[in-house]
């Protein structure tokens, strides 16, 4: 009998840890989430959306809390809305994090004002059910997508752009096509063949015209088509995409002259090219807001942090740069203003936050990239800006178009740049470090990257003397980065920082100098009594 130490190839078969289930619900599946298979509600998704009442398992239809009367019978049902983002309880200084209520389809479009069922352009192509296509995309596809999310006034902006406007129009019936068949078969239908054949169609007769072949629909629709490409990791088309995204704003004199006409357009075409290229040092398009930056970038006396506790703090006194801690700063402010607009009346004021948001991220990844001396430790303020990042982007991961790969990216930079962090500390741990190596930990969890990050954890709740998940969470809140929709994802990660706390066992502390004054004195007696027995 061959033992347990042969290798594969003596034809033996390894035995699966576990049985690999079928049967979790589809929701689970889409998110590529372990599911316990409870019934009618999975745990996941109890936790994870505020209006599902029964999970889609084999044979059954996600059912869902209705929405109020709506004069179109798409709006019926609302879609699933994940709990993590629903809006906070109004405390004095306001949680960080999105807010968000079903979105079904918005008032500006629906109903007495805009039937979006009729007032939209029309289409040739065969085997596509239009209507279909626009309800999967307004109660479920927008409110996971940039630059909605969970916006209702942002819909109201966004949708009209796009019925105006017959390629964009067909670009979005993409999209709901390419996402219906994730949900659905998991491959490529003849509907989204043809589609993408006449969007392509459409766009070639676009880009003849030297005008048309510049408009906002034009450039935002070549962004689309960019990022279904990207979903798709279709290289070869993502990278045409790209180069006619980057040559068509490059005629309209950059992304900063297209924001001060239109900042949604600015902002879709930023976010696409960010997340395409995978390598945020490569970002084709830019602001370039380094290169003339606002007043309070260069300002000492900024403004500092506002804990969640209440309290300021000062991550000058930690050693960060000061256009760091104040872009820091600005991410603080910005996250909370969104929130408590996102769902207001005001779709300007949600775009024009938006907007400023995407230029401190871009503003960040500039400076990343620049050679910068650090007064006290070297690293620091590197780490603070690809947290900063991470910070923002973590919460998108899975949404449309997915920025994992980029996040990975970012997860090695940043681990890279705080081991020269924690070469200078020299074992001491600060309130600093423990936030960083948190939402590094957060962002790695499928990734190799993932047990750094804990090992180093380990080290640093030892050291601050944290023994329990409420006085780890503390910490987090105390530098106002600790988000309440992330909750789940921190605790998860303090979970397994205790798991290896106690595999590891420490050695109780002892100074290494006595140690090893006394082995050096075991050894001199040792050899004192050799010498005795030989003579």
């Amino acid at each position: 009998m061959q033992t347990a130490g042969v290798g594969f190839a003596g034809g033996l078969i390894p035995r699966r840890a576990h049985k690999k289930s079928k049967n979790g619900c589809r929701t689970c599946k889409v998110r590529k989430v372990k599911c316990d298979e409870r019934r009618p509600l999975c745990r996941n998704c109890e936790r994870h959306f505020v209006n599902i009442v029964e999970c889609d398992f084999e044979g059954h239809v996600t059912v869902l809390q209705q929405a109020g009367e709506s004069s179109s019978a798409a709006s019926a049902q609302v879609p699933v809305v994940p709990a993590d983002i629903q809006a906070p309880p109004n405390t004095a200084i306001g949680l960080v994090g999105r807010q968000a209520e079903p979105l079904g389809i918005a008032p500006a479009v629906a109903g007495g004002r805009l039937d979006p069922f009729d007032a939209r352009p029309r289409t040739n192509v065969a085997n596509v059910s239009v209507d279909a296509l626009m309800s999967h995309y307004l109660t479920d596809f927008a409110y996971r997508s940039f630059p909605i999310y969970a916006s209702r006034p942002l819909i109201e902006l966004w949708w009209p752009f796009v019925r105006e406007d017959v390629l964009t129009f067909h670009v979005t019936l993409l999209l709901s096509s390419v996402d219906l068949e994730k949900l659905q078969t998991g491959s490529e239908s003849i509907r989204t063949r043809e589609l993408l054949d006449q969007c392509l169609h459409l766009l070639n007769q676009r880009v003849a015209d030297p005008v048309a072949g510049v408009s906002d629909h034009t450039i935002v629709s070549i962004a689309c088509l960019a990022a279904v490409e990207h979903d798709k990791d279709n290289m070869k088309a993502l990278s045409m995409h790209t180069a006619g995204l980057k040559q068509a704003v490059g005629i309209r004199g950059g992304l900063e002259a297209i924001r001060s006409t239109c900042s949604m357009t600015a902002n879709f075409i930023f976010w696409i090219s960010m997340i395409s290229t995978h390598e945020p040092s490569l970002l084709q398009l830019g602001y370039g807001d380094l290169h003339n930056p606002p007043r309070w970038f260069h300002e000492r006396e900024a403004q500092p942090l506002l804990t969640h506790s209440g309290n300021f703090v000062d991550l000058l006194d930690f050693g960060v740069d000061v256009p760091t801690a104040n872009l820091l700063r600005e991410i603080q402010r910005l996250t909370k203003l969104y929130t408590t607009v996102l769902d207001g009346e005001s779709a300007e004021q949600a775009t024009n936050i938006l907007s400023h948001l995407c230029s401190v991220i871009d503003s960040l990844f500039q400076l990343s990239r620049e050679q910068t001396m650090d007064a006290v430790i070297p690293g620091l303020s590197q780490s603070c800006r690809l947290a900063g990042c991470l910070h923002i982007l973590t919460p998108m991961s899975g949404y449309f178009p997915n920025p994992t790969l980029m996040l990975h990216t970012l997860v090695r930079d940043l681990k890279s740049s705080l081991t020269q962090v924690l070469s200078s500390l020299a074992g001491r741990s600060t309130h600093l470090l423990l936030w960083l190596l948190a939402v590094g930990g957060i962002t790695a969890h499928s990734m190799p990257e993932r047990s750094w990050f804990v090992g180093h954890l380990v080290v640093a709740i030892t050291d601050l003397d944290i023994s329990n998940w409420d006085r780890f969470r503390e910490y987090l809140i105390a530098l106002a980065f600790h988000d309440n929709f992330c909750d789940v994802s921190f605790q998860a990660l303090w979970v397994e920082v205790e798991r290896k706390r106690a595999t590891l066992d420490p050695v109780r502390e002892q100074h290494f100098e006595g140690w090893c004054s006394a082995q050096v004195e075991e050894g001199s007696a040792r050899v004192r009594e050799v010498g005795i027995r030989i003579r």
